[in-house]
């Protein structure tokens, strides 16, 4: 086996989170810091990268320490030894409870870096499960979660370290829910944090195993596409009421993402989760950032609207042309609805990533909301601060209403419908034909899909709101990454300044979100 030079490691390795550095040539220099343990056999080892142009970003890479070289997988040469990822060895776990339970639950490394396990629950699961077998989950390039033991705990080790003076977004959510002893989350026995020079940041996190089919998106997305399958070849149409588990994961999703928002509204001994009622200050606040972002979408838009084709190229044009009066009337006429609003509405601490490929499918169809870690594209301390209560329900309706259909009839005309059939032979006109076949066939059931996930009772101006900032964002990403798929978001704003309102969010009374007993 070739041994590859670090960047080659690091690029191919589950624990780089700066591979487009990598790619574009913009890393200048990597240092290490590391703790070894298990008899110097594995090690804990601490990487801060730095670029031209971005800060440095911090992360972390067990290792396995190896005398001789491994023939079955990757690794580097070192003074210590030939090192490989160390999520491989079986014994990872257990040699890894050892060493804390040796340190009385923290590691200390030379530099002044130290590891810390906190317990988040009355289980101390680094006992109860301490000699159990470890192997990685999912795809070895990209997860950084193992499996403890026949499925009885998931730990999952952070390939990112974002320090900063309090405790990451995600670490900080995960022990209010389980104050709250909420179960829309699997359940978050402990954590590690790693502290140094007075900022720290979550490492890792060891939560129940919860066997099941994958997330919501992927595996709605294999539904539907059965589905289309099965009618095309038929020729019969695809009715709603045929899709009798889709529709019933839609309500469930209603449920748990209600019951999600009132476990972290309840009040709370730490003030960043104790909820409050809008004020004209926030509403203010809240306006100058909506302006802002769609000054910048605006800009956006004009500097790549060359790479755009029809018929999205004429829909955004027109929408270009009318830009400033459609947003201002929208933006205005919802605020003003707020403003002479008894009930102005309420801000608390949200998910603040919510969407399909959050949400996990068990088993037995129940669901399970993971990665409460914010939205990628903001601070640590933006994630942490307080969002109208309804922006989470807006980005799940984003990604079931904006996208669930398109990237499936995406997929569907990409696909040839029989097996052994090379996808190269089918021509542009007949993608397009199937795509538009696909469309037209899934829009009843995505727009029913939608009204059942928003349930009756909502802040209808919020939501509106809220939908607009998300498929700004959308639109930002699609038109300057890939244009190929900005039609799906355009024809989302287009669909939302329309004066014949979106059925799904018209009628919706102006209350508090509806509670779930």
């Amino acid at each position: 086996m070739k041994t590859p030079n670090l960047m080659e490691y690091l690029y191919n390795s589950r624990w780089c989170n700066f591979k487009d550095e990598i790619e574009k040539e913009k890393v200048t220099d990597i240092k290490f810091d590391y703790l070894p343990f298990d008899d110097n056999k594995k090690m804990f080892l601490i990487g801060t990268a730095s670029f031209t142009d971005t800060n440095d970003k911090y992360f972390l890479m067990p290792l396995a320490i190896h005398k001789e070289q491994p023939s079955d997988r990757a690794f580097l040469t070192s003074p210590q030894g030939y090192l490989s990822d160390a999520l491989l060895e079986p014994d990872f776990w257990s040699s890894f409870t050892k060493f804390i339970k040796e340190n009385n639950g923290t590691l200390t490394f030379k530099n002044g870096f130290t590891i810390e396990a906190q317990n988040l629950s009355d289980e101390n699961i680094f006992d109860l499960y301490a000699n159990e077998p470890s192997k990685p989950l999912g795809v070895e390039q990209s997860n950084t979660t193992l499996k403890i033991g026949d499925n009885k705990l998931a730990f999952k080790l952070e390939r990112m370290l974002d320090f900063a003076p309090s405790i990451n977004a995600e670490y900080e959510m995960n022990e209010k829910l389980m104050r709250e002893h909420s179960e829309v989350m699997p359940k978050t026995y402990a954590g590690l944090i790693i502290k140094k020079d007075g900022l720290q940041s979550s490492s890792g996190i060891v939560q129940e195993f919860v066997p099941n089919k994958g997330d919501m998106w992927n595996y709605l997305q294999s539904y539907l596409l059965t589905k289309l399958r099965e009618h095309r070849l038929s020729g019969t149409p695809l009715k709603v009421h045929d899709c009798y588990e889709f529709n019933s994961l839609m309500a469930e999703l209603h449920k748990q993402t209600i019951q999600m928002g009132n476990d972290l509204s309840k009040p709370d001994e730490n003030p960043s989760f104790s909820p409050q009622a809008v004020d004209l200050e926030f509403i203010g606040s809240y306006q100058i950032g909506l302006r802002h972002l769609l000054n910048e979408t605006k800009l956006v838009i004009e500097e790549n609207i060359t790479k755009l084709t029809e018929p999205t190229l004429s829909q955004t044009k027109t929408l270009l042309k009318n830009w400033d009066d459609l947003t201002n009337s929208f933006v205005k006429d919802n605020i003003n609805k707020i403003i002479l609003s008894e009930n102005k509405g309420t801000i608390n601490r949200v998910h603040g990533d919510y969407h399909l490929g959050q949400v996990m499918v068990t088993k037995d169809n129940k669901l399970k909301v993971i990665d409460f870690g914010g939205e990628p594209s903001l601070s640590m301390e933006e994630r942490k601060q307080k969002y109208i209560n309804i922006r989470d329900i807006a980005g799940m309706y984003r990604s079931i209403k904006g996208y669930l259909g398109a990237d499936t009839a995406e997929k569907f005309a990409r696909t040839p419908l029989v097996a052994n059939i090379d996808s190269t032979s089918i021509s542009p006109e007949v993608y397009q034909e199937r795509k538009d076949w696909a469309l037209k066939t899934l829009e009843p059931l995505i727009k029913t899909s939608a009204t059942t996930f928003l349930g009756k009772e909502t802040l209808d101006p919020w939501l509106k709101l809220e939908i607009l900032r998300k498929n700004l964002y959308e639109v930002k990403y699609e038109v300057a990454n890939r244009p190929e798929m900005a039609y799906i978001p355009i024809s989302g704003l287009v669909d939302l300044f329309d004066k014949p309102k979106d059925n799904s969010i018209t009628n919706i009374k102006f209350n508090d979100i509806d509670r779930v007993s």
